[in-house]
């Protein structure tokens, strides 16, 4: 099992949240400040690409009810980044679930009371700027918007939001997906999407949307005006979504390029992933036995389907979170069995991380609580992968028969030191290699991972005691980082598959050099690197390697 720090921790301003990975507890004194407003609710977590993170949240104090969001903009201690208050002649009231987080900014959906008209009035906003008002004109119609959801914002912070379109005379004809400070139709319904063969509905069905961190990819879930049925097909970056030659869309059959199985078609599908390379994940429900229903679609390829073991856990039954960062790594929340019965499981990649029943350390003071158990995660998709590995999650937890809620974080335990940088790869990426596990040399725990690798490609991972520096060895169109004598694990070359990575438990008694293997013994240091078969800018065949990593044995 790999190391990792597992922490729930009460709201401090004052203390070293980011090394305490401090975080919220319902019952906690709210954010705000104000006399005798106590958390509620915890809602979604979201982060963004410097390191930031934040959480949704209600406080009350029995009579008045504040919604906020509380967070940091890049790594460090969590404090109020919003509340709803007065502002602009409006006075907000209860913020909505989804938000968006930039480098500097807030986007979120809200009910206002607008002084001297209107209350309760469905808005969007960008920090203390209004974008739209349930009311307004659509830019370029005669429509109106009537509602708002899912408001997000990419690195640059570009606001988008879902908000319905009502006609001159109040009938709500549609909805659409919109972007920019001044908002501008991405899609609504009636449009015509290339690869779809049906024009965009005007059910209930909202857009469901993912947009890259800086807003180059997008993945869409689209529903199509067939007849008033529920029929909902992917999109990717404007064009209907098409694997092994058929539409990725519901009722369709699963071709077997892709994973299916005989007489198998997509059901549905839940949540999706895409970083700034164009990786993505869906989840979703196939129509196949109930072993084989629920999968995980990775760049193009089921990676994971209900039976599957990880991480020697069987995963059956629902996924209810997925989440990603930008080295294509991601997190997932999906139900084992559990004796005769199920439990909802916390992984990332291939390795568990908590699962219902797990103790946590809920007073923040850095050792596990016995008495404090994971009862179960909730909240839509409120799962948030940071680039540094950092898993933020909602749960419920029991104590003592009570039951509260928390927002948490999962640090993976990091072995080593990276060093020296790689070139880009075919991905656009950089391939980074990482360790896992123990470097005790007695544990004889220690395996090596490497991210960001071209899907399905081979590689394998070198070592040296020596660090180094050769651009583009053998023609590579990578960098070498160590030097000396290079021992190579070529008996265990990987194909990096659907995710674009390998990995490999070592042995710390067989080390492979050029004159035979060695044992590691404490205080010595050695480094790795990861070397993978890719592809040149002019197209032909090539090679290209991580950065190093530095590691110290005890």
């Amino acid at each position: 099992m790999n190391v990792y720090l597992i922490t729930a921790t009460c709201l401090s301003l004052t203390g070293s949240a980011f090394a305490q990975t401090a975080l919220l507890r319902e019952g906690d004194l709210a954010p705000t400040g104000a006399p005798g407003q106590l958390i509620e609710i915890i809602g979604k977590s979201t982060v963004n690409s410097q390191g930031g993170f934040g959480v949704n949240f209600r406080s009350s104090d029995g009579t008045l009810d504040v919604s906020g969001i509380w967070g940091n903009f890049a790594p460090g201690s969590g404090a109020l980044i919003r509340e709803s208050m007065v502002i602009a002649g409006f006075e907000q009231l209860r913020y909505d679930i989804e938000f968006g987080l930039s480098s500097a900014s807030t986007c979120y959906v809200t009910s206002v009371d607008v002084f001297g008209g209107a209350s309760n009035v469905e808005s969007v906003w960008l920090d203390g700027m209004p974008l739209g008002l349930a009311g307004d004109l659509i830019p370029g119609t005669t429509n109106t918007f009537t509602f708002f959801t899912d408001a997000t914002l990419t690195d640059a912070g570009v606001p988008h939001f879902v908000a319905g379109i009502e006609d001159s005379a109040g009938v709500l004809v549609g909805r659409g997906l919109y972007s920019g400070a001044s908002p501008t139709a991405l899609y609504e319904t009636g449009d015509m999407v290339p690869n779809m063969p049906f024009a965009l509905s005007s059910s209930a069905i909202d857009f469901d949307y993912k947009f890259s961190p800086d807003g180059s990819q997008q993945l869409i879930e689209m529903d199509l005006d067939t007849a008033g049925t529920e029929d909902r097909a992917m999109s990717l970056n404007g064009a209907g979504l098409v694997l092994g030659g058929t539409l990725l869309r519901e009722d369709q059959p699963i071709p077997t390029s892709v994973g299916g199985i005989a007489a198998e078609n997509w059901d549905n599908f839940d949540f999706y992933v895409i970083n700034n390379s164009g990786q993505y994940a869906i989840t979703g429900d196939t129509n196949g036995a109930t072993t084989s229903d629920e999968f995980i679609l990775r760049n193009g390829t089921i990676w994971h389907r209900e039976g599957d073991m990880i991480d020697g856990n069987t995963v059956v039954d629902t996924i209810e979170g997925l989440a990603q960062n930008s080295s294509n790594t991601i997190a997932y929340i999906w139900d084992v069995v559990a004796g005769a019965d199920t439990a909802e499981a916390l992984f990332i990649e291939e390795n568990l991380l908590l699962m219902e029943g797990d103790a946590v350390d809920w007073d923040g003071d850095g050792v596990i609580d016995p008495a404090v158990t994971i009862e179960g995660f909730t909240g839509t998709n409120s799962l948030s992968l940071g680039d540094d590995g950092t898993v933020y999650f909602t749960a419920d937890v029991d104590i003592a028969g009570s039951t509260l809620a928390g927002f948490f974080s999962i640090t993976e335990g990091s072995a080593g030191t990276n060093y020296c940088a790689a070139n880009a790869n075919s991905t656009g990426s950089s391939a980074r290699i990482s360790a896992q596990g123990s470097v005790s040399v007695v544990t004889n725990n220690f395996s090596l991972v490497c991210n960001s690798m071209p899907s399905f490609s081979f590689g394998f991972f070198i070592v040296s005691s020596q660090q180094g520096f050769v651009a583009n060895p053998a023609g590579s169109e990578g960098n070498l980082c160590i030097g000396g004598a290079i021992g190579r694990y070529q008996a265990q070359i990987s194909n990096s598959g659907a995710a674009g990575a390998i990995s490999l438990l070592t042995d710390l008694t067989a080390l492979p050099q050029p004159n035979g293997s060695v044992v590691v013994l404490p205080g010595d240091t050695w480094n790795f690197q990861a070397w993978f078969r890719d592809q040149a800018a002019s197209g032909m065949s090539s090679s290209n390697l991580s950065d190093g990593l530095e590691v110290v044995f005890n």
